[in-house]
This record gives structure tokens, C-alpha cells and sequence, in this order.
């Protein structure tokens, strides 16, 4: 592969990169354009932008809407897990992205998700299953945790967290279902 010096010290290969962009409208009489160097950098942030729609999508498909996926899921995970932590949440819930994005995805909170797993409820829709879903759960909309025996379905005392709460709060409430 060969590569040339062009204007401000940017460097480039003359061989095609398949970015998607026809190599013609990326060189010219053999070197890159500006227009193409940019347009071949801009391809794999674009893309990656839209990955966690994709991912989004997916994970919602995972997520209980209704008390009958609700209790499947418990039911799923009382075969192997004792506990599970319960995560209302919806789309339009600012704090819900927050806590998805700054404390559930810490590395102290994923290891004791491993022990107690998490049980997503996506009241997005607040259609009539999820209104349901919310009275069996007594819980009054997004965002609210708490744990419960996933074999009963029974919430434990002083597990419920309604609003925002810091990762050091649910690691400590996590704590003593992890042992």
C-alpha cells in the first residue's frame, strides 16, 4: 500500500479502502480529495451512530410490557437466580437513560447483576397493559427499582427506589442479595 503527503501533512492511501464511496469521487489524479477524506471519515461515525437505535430496538424486545411477560420472566430466572432487581423505565424518561447509562452500566453494578439479574418493564407506551402492569407492580410510572424473590414475585422491604438514585445507593441495596 502506498501512501502520499498531502496539503496540511494529512496522509493518505492511493489503494481503494471500500468505504462505500466510489474511489473515483475519493481521488483525484491519484490522491485523495479533501472532500473524499472527509466524506470516507464521516461513513463509520455515521454508522456507529445508528448502532444503538438497532441495539435499542433489540433490547426492547427483551423488555416486559405486560403482566404476563412479567411473570415469565420471573418465572425464567427463579430456575436459576434467587432475586431479581426490577427496572421500570420508558423512552421518554430522562433519568431512566441517565440511570441506564451512568449507573448500570458501571463495572461495580454489572458484576452484582451477574448474582441478581436485571427484569427491564418498558412502560413506554402507557397503554393498558402497562397501566396494568404498573398497578400489579404498585408502582406509579418510571423510573422505579426494586428487588424481589423471583420465585414469589414478592417485593423486599426497603428495596424500592422511585426517581433518581446514585450507583453507590444500588450497589449498597444490591449487597446483601448478592452473598
Amino acid at each position: 500500500m502506498r501512501t502520499r503527503l498531502l496539503t496540511n501533512n494529512a496522509v493518505a492511501s492511493t489503494a481503494d479502502v471500500g468505504c462505500g464511496i466510489d474511489g473515483d469521487a475519493q481521488r483525484m489524479n491519484g490522491q485523495w480529495t479533501r472532500r473524499g477524506l472527509l466524506l470516507s471519515g464521516l461513513v463509520v461515525p455515521v454508522g456507529l451512530l445508528t448502532a444503538p437505535i438497532g441495539l435499542a430496538a433489540a433490547n426492547r424486545a427483551a423488555m416486559v410490557t405486560d403482566v404476563a411477560s412479567y411473570q415469565e420472566r420471573l418465572e425464567q430466572f427463579a430456575r436459576t437466580h434467587r432475586f431479581a432487581l426490577i427496572d421500570i423505565r420508558a423512552d421518554w424518561c430522562a433519568v431512566c437513560h441517565r440511570i441506564e447509562r451512568e449507573i448500570l452500566a458501571h463495572p461495580a453494578v454489572l458484576q452484582q447483576l451477574q448474582a441478581v439479574p436485571l427484569v427491564k418493564v418498558d412502560v413506554t407506551a402507557m397503554d393498558e397493559r402497562n397501566r396494568q402492569l404498573l398497578s400489579y407492580l404498585r408502582a406509579s410510572g418510571p423510573p422505579t427499582f426494586f428487588i424481589v424473590d423471583a420465585a414469589t414475585g414478592r417485593e423486599y422491604d426497603g428495596t424500592r427506589s422511585v426517581g433518581s438514585f446514585s450507583r453507590r445507593d444500588l450497589v449498597r441495596r444490591l449487597r446483601p442479595f448478592t452473598r
